[in-house]
């Protein structure tokens, strides 16, 4: 009696544990589809409720860029200026005398301005020249248009058009960190990492042209002639936020691009502070 206890006992642990894995498999995608959803409210929290986020309208940062040119360390202005469906720009103050370069994208135009540049030896100058983008560049940057905070399109994401998908955990600087791929509604993906105790982002990363659009960094590299490869992959860290108006913002990140690490220092963020008309001008 004991014995077929025992042996009905094991068949009906194999039929319990059979089930638990099928529930349990069940749970698991039930929680992976979840989990970026979680995530990215988690983030809004974080950041500063959603609410606030989207009454974000206009927004200014003037920060400083350090990175290394010829074996020196140069410091450089950069502006980012943002109008909420209207105005994106980014302008990076002069390198060794020449004038700023900035990209400005509108709701419906795109230009990238590079300045004169110097000749040096035997290699001969270049003039100024703006070059206007074609509607595949525009719809590209499009989503800098949106002023929900830093990572404008991780807010209300999904009635957006974009698309999260959880691809587990890492580490970021010893800070475990969720790993979530955004797909925006144009087909661009943007890798983020979210620290899993703060809830804000503490890397992300791009490939290709979106690498360029991320860092910042395109229009610099057609200034000297060179493109962005398919293949070239960008991070971005983030390592210090400060709160302004209840909305954390990041203060100072490192930007990787190939052998190249720049770090950039925001000193003002104004929101909702208006626009001024100069940052519309080309020219």
């Amino acid at each position: 009696m004991f014995k077929r206890f025992s042996i009905i006992s094991k068949t009906n642990r194999r039929i319990i544990f059979a089930l638990l894995i099928l529930i349990g498999a069940s749970a698991f995608n039930f929680v992976q589809a979840q989990t970026a959803a979680d995530i990215l409210a988690k983030y809004e929290t974080a950041a500063g409720g959603k609410e606030k986020l989207q009454a974000v309208k206009q927004l200014e940062v003037f920060g400083t860029m350090k990175m290394g040119v010829m074996g020196q360390l140069i410091e450089l202005p950069i502006t980012i200026v943002k109008e909420q469906g209207k105005l994106f720009r980014r302008q990076l103050g002069g390198i060794m005398g020449m004038g700023d370069t900035y990209t400005l994208v509108t709701d419906t135009a795109g230009y990238i301005f590079i300045p004169s540049i110097r000749g040096f030896g035997d290699i001969p100058g270049t003039q100024s020249s703006i070059t206007k983008m074609d509607a595949g560049e525009v719809a590209a940057q499009q989503y800098e248009l949106d002023c929900a905070g830093a990572f404008s399109e991780l807010v209300n994401h999904t009635a957006k058009g974009h698309s999260a998908e959880i691809l587990g955990t890492e580490k970021v600087n010893k800070v475990l960190s969720t790993k979530v791929k955004l797909t925006l509604k144009t087909g661009q993906v943007l890798i983020y990492y979210f620290d899993n105790n703060t809830g804000l982002v503490n890397k992300v990363e791009a490939t290709g042209e979106m690498a360029a659009n991320l860092t910042g960094f395109g229009a610099m590299m057609k200034m000297f002639g060179n493109g962005m490869g398919k293949n070239a992959k960008a991070e971005v860290f983030y390592k210090e936020y400060q709160s302004v108006n209840g909305i954390q913002y990041p203060s100072k990140y490192t930007i990787s691009l190939g052998p190249v690490e720049t770090q950039i220092e925001n000193s003002t963020i104004k929101i909702n502070e208006g626009i001024e008309n100069k940052w519309y001008i080309v020219k």
